[in-house]
């Protein structure tokens, strides 16, 4: 069984203000044989109706650990529980963003746990560093690694939008009645720079490319697989796998749209057994301090300290 384990930190300040602390909650688990040389990291990224606690995401982090020889982490990020099936209040303290909070929150997340291996001085491979996310959380998964350049391997993308739908427009959620629960996210009223939440526009200033493998349903209607393959023709590396009605098997992939109503874990383990996915070794986790200007304003990302802090000029 996986050592499973969770503690809470200080999150990054929130960059919109507001008059409370901002705490961040990490999980994760190691592989009960323990860290080696060849032990990786997978970081897990929630979509809507997820979340950290959810049984999918707990099975996978203790399941993933022994399986693949992973320490599996996961956080509460900013604004998640805003993304559930529940209308609740939303506040400058603590909203779904959709955006760098909840990016800064699973770099955060990754640094900390890489932190607490290095202290207790296991070594592990840096160089097999894999996030995977389903829909928003593969969005985020694609943000995180544009904004820690060489931190990650490689993408796990199921589903990813390019920019978040529901900073422009309302969600509806339908769950059986005739009526929907509308959501209208508090992050609409703000000020969104496209230049730096567009995956279109922030990945054409890439220069380090790690591997993605990005899955898409044909028939998805939040963003259309015309899309999803110009932007990744775009981008080194980046291998799209269209679901169309015929590669619905009814066991990894339930529908070809959004979301692939998908198996997670059969998911993943096609990925890392079926696809000619290699990693390399290292031993050290370098993230470059870096500056991306957009047309609304400077961002600089500070790695000094590992954890990062994220300036807005």
């Amino acid at each position: 069984m996986a050592k499973e384990y969770e503690f809470v930190m200080p999150g990054h300040p929130n960059i919109y203000g507001g008059d409370q602390p901002h705490n961040l909650k990490i999980y994760f688990s190691e592989p009960d044989s323990g860290v080696n040389t060849d032990t990786g990291i997978v970081l897990f990224i929630a979509g809507f109706g997820g979340h950290a606690n959810s049984n999918v995401y707990k099975k996978m982090r203790s399941n993933f650990a022994d399986r693949y020889n992973l320490v599996t982490v996961q956080c509460d990020f900013f604004g998640w529980e805003f993304m559930q099936a529940e209308p609740l209040e939303e506040s400058l303290n603590n909203f779904n963003d959709m955006g760098l909070m909840q990016v800064l929150d699973n770099i955060t997340a990754v640094m900390a746990v890489i932190e607490i291996l290095k202290d207790n001085e296991f070594t592990f491979n840096s160089k097999k560093i894999i996030a995977y996310g389903h829909s928003h959380g593969a969005y985020l998964s694609l943000l995180c690694n544009r904004l820690a350049p060489g931190l990650f391997s490689l993408i796990i993308d199921n589903s990813a939008w390019l920019y978040p739908a529901y900073l422009s427009a309302d969600r509806y959620l339908f769950t059986g009645s005739d009526t929907p629960i509308v959501f209208n996210y508090f992050a609409k009223s703000n000020e969104n720079d496209k230049g730096i939440l567009s995956l279109p526009l922030v990945y054409k200033s890439i220069n380090k490319f790690c591997q993605i493998h990005s899955f898409h349903g044909s028939a998805d209607r939040l963003i259309t697989f015309e899309e999803k393959r110009r932007f990744c023709n775009a981008i080194r590396n980046c291998y799209l796998h269209e679901i169309t009605a015929a590669k619905v098997d009814h066991q990894i992939f339930k529908s070809n749209d959004h979301g692939l109503d998908a198996d997670f874990l059969l998911l993943f383990d096609y990925v890392m057994t079926e696809l000619d996915v290699k990693f390399n070794r290292g031993t050290e986790v370098i993230i470059p301090n870096h500056e991306i200007r957009t047309d609304l304003h400077s961002y600089h990302f500070d790695y000094t300290n590992k954890i990062p802090i994220l300036t807005l000029k």
